[in-house]
């Protein structure tokens, strides 16, 4: 609709951000990258189980579309991390990919304080950390040209990957000492 009605030419915008769910099945990721409506993609996501598995949907999208003219990926933005070991985990995961975390965003009261004031984080709270944590983010969407094309990892591959960080996790949470433990 957006190219139907000329606005891209009309507007000449310097970005355009489309701020889509991750479920390939409803198109609404799909559509952009397969279509040449973006050249790249940049997936939001926790360290949660059900996050990664959706990122590694969206890969699984990005993978099959961007050989013929799609959007690649910039990379993974680690969203509302916590536990200490969400970095670990969120990095392991790309690492396997062959895509990378290119900011991580920590939980923050300030997020939720600026979204009920609806306002953005750099409008009601200009000078906190994470203003500048979206700051430098944007700055590096805007010069980053390091994309890539994701190799998602199969259904049992994702399966596997996240038993052995469930165990990881618990022995970490735990306290459980191991010599092979590598968190």
């Amino acid at each position: 609709l957006l190219q139907e009605l000329n606005l891209f030419d009309e507007y000449k915008p310097d970005y355009v951000l489309y701020d889509v769910l991750g479920d390939v099945v409803c198109g609404g990721f799909a559509v952009p990258i397969r279509d040449g409506i973006t050249d790249r993609a940049y997936v939001v996501s926790s360290s949660d189980f059900m996050a990664i598995y959706a990122a590694n949907n969206l890969f699984k999208a990005i993978n099959k579309y961007a050989p013929a003219g799609g959007a690649k990926l910039g990379g993974i933005i680690g969203n509302g991390l916590s536990a200490e070991y969400s970095r670990m985990l969120l990095d392991d995961f790309t690492n396997r990919t062959g895509t990378k975390t290119v900011e991580y965003i920590p939980r923050s009261l300030v997020v939720s304080q600026s979204e009920l004031y609806g306002k953005t984080v750099i409008e009601a709270n200009p000078h906190d950390k994470h203003a500048d944590i979206y700051r430098r983010l944007a700055k590096y969407i805007a010069e980053n040209d390091d994309l890539v094309i994701p190799n998602p990892l199969g259904v049992s591959e994702l399966r596997d990957w996240a038993k052995v960080w469930g165990d990881r996790i618990f022995d970490y949470e735990t306290g459980v000492v191991a010599e092979s433990a590598n968190i």
